[in-house]
């Protein structure tokens, strides 16, 4: 921390947290809005993060920094008690798969907290230590199978003592912000100074457009965001970073460092500001003339990376991918669940168990028979107007549990109960999944 260009970067941020220096706009991909901040602290004021509800912690969906912030602080007691005094693991994995429904992270997230439960509270207390230390070298997070990645932060961040979320949006916003100095306090810089040199990492394309995250311009390039090591190491650096610039005398005065009556700390304040702006860097000129979408009918597709899932019963291997027309699982061969499909087997088990658990019940031959029990099995087979693929549905469950829409209540004999809160009802009082996968493809990041 004591690089003289570091040095100069903090005193220079520090001093233009509340003028027009960061003054962005751009047009959101998903609502066809456009969106301005006039400051960083402007951009902060103006915080708009959509979550659900959790319904076991008593916290009602939201978007606006109070509710933000007390949906975190929910979450950051819940990881604790399954932390202190006595690690449970159990109670740290649903703790840890609440923050990533919480930030939309669940794709492939969900299933590795369920599939490395033994021994989970351990780790994360290991984990969060070794972070606390800030030692970038600490042989824990030099360790190739260290787990960091893009929800992984959103956990990390409610455990240690002053650690920021570094995601594909904060990312993006902190390398903005080092070309600015780079141009404008040191011209002869023709490159970005190591110190300095954010990772970044692509936004999921969705309508066809990926949202712009490369900070880079001209000679002033950013490396690649990889999870693991890297991310938990520039996760420590920018907190450290943000943490100086909150702390520097020209920051005394800012709006980041008055109460607000929120609850959320200057630090968190300084991150939410920075999210804000890295949802898009491009300015929103390649979307200006870009219409509304309220359909899914209307989209194209977009390509979206793969990730590993597994059976619930056999734990078989399979890979999977959201679109905006439903999932695709790749094992052998390539299944496809449209969304009329998934939306359909949902409400099945919504007319018959409600709020009560249900099993996965899916056998190829009891289901068509009659002589099964009714589960998901049951569901899909009338969704997919009993077709003899019954099998099928133990990739969809694991794709639903990956997801958090339906959420296991007994590892011993799996049964699973709906989470409604993240699922929309209609006017009907139907259940559309449509919503989420929207978000999900609107909000995660390639990390």
């Amino acid at each position: 921390m004591a690089q003289p260009l570091l040095d100069a970067f903090i005193a220079w941020m520090s001093a233009n947290l509340d003028n027009a220096t960061f003054a962005h706009r751009y047009q959101n991909r998903m609502s066809g809005e456009h969106w301005h901040c006039s400051s960083l602290f402007n951009a902060y004021a103006t915080y708009d993060w959509p979550h659900p509800a959790i319904a076991h912690l008593d916290i009602g969906k939201g978007n606006d920094i109070t509710s933000n912030t007390r949906a975190l602080t929910a979450l950051q007691q819940q990881l604790q008690r399954a932390l202190t005094p006595t690690p449970d693991d159990l109670a740290a994995s649903r703790a840890a798969i609440d923050v990533m429904i919480w930030g939309g992270v669940q794709n492939g997230n969900v299933s590795w907290l369920t599939n490395n439960v033994d021994g989970l509270a351990n780790l994360l207390i290991d984990t969060r230590d070794a972070i606390d230390s800030g030692a970038l070298d600490h042989a824990l997070l030099l360790d190739p199978e260290l787990r960091f990645n893009a929800g992984m932060t959103k956990v990390y961040s409610l455990i240690c003592k002053q650690l920021v979320i570094y995601d594909s949006r904060v990312a993006a916003a902190l390398g903005w912000a080092v070309v600015k100095f780079c141009k404008q306090v040191e011209p002869e810089l023709t490159q970005v100074p190591p110190e300095l040199a954010f990772p970044w990492a692509s936004a999921r394309p969705n309508k066809g457009i990926c949202k712009q995250r490369d900070p880079s311009q001209g000679n002033l390039q950013f490396p690649p965001l990889q999870g693991g090591t890297l991310h938990a190491q520039w996760n420590i650096r920018a907190s450290q970073i943000l943490a100086a610039v909150l702390a520097h005398d020209n920051a005394k005065h800012s709006g980041f460092n008055k109460d607000d009556g929120s609850g959320s700390s200057p630090l968190r304040r300084l991150e939410a500001a920075l999210f804000m702006i890295g949802y898009d860097l491009g300015g929103g000129t390649a979307t200006a003339a870009m219409p509304k979408v309220t359909s899914q009918s209307a989209m194209t597709a977009p390509t979206v990376g793969w990730v590993q899932c597994w059976t619930p019963t056999h734990r078989k291997p399979f890979h999977y991918r959201v679109t905006n027309q439903g999932f695709e699982a790749r094992g052998t061969s390539i299944t496809r669940y449209p969304l009329q499909v998934v939306n359909d087997t949902l409400n099945y088990l919504w007319r018959q168990f409600g709020r009560g658990k249900f099993p996965l019940a899916n056998s190829a031959d009891g289901v068509p028979a009659g002589t099964s029990e009714e589960g998901i099995g049951t569901a899909y087979y009338h969704a997919i107007n009993r077709q003899q693929r019954v099998p099928e549905s133990s990739r969809l469950a694991a794709i639903l549990e990956d997801l958090g829409v339906i959420q296991l209540v007994s590892h011993v004999k799996k049964h699973w109960v709906l989470n409604l809160a993240l699922l929309n009802a209609t006017d009907k009082g139907t259940l559309d999944i449509e919503p989420l996968l929207l978000r999900l493809l609107e909000d995660e990041a390639q990390d």
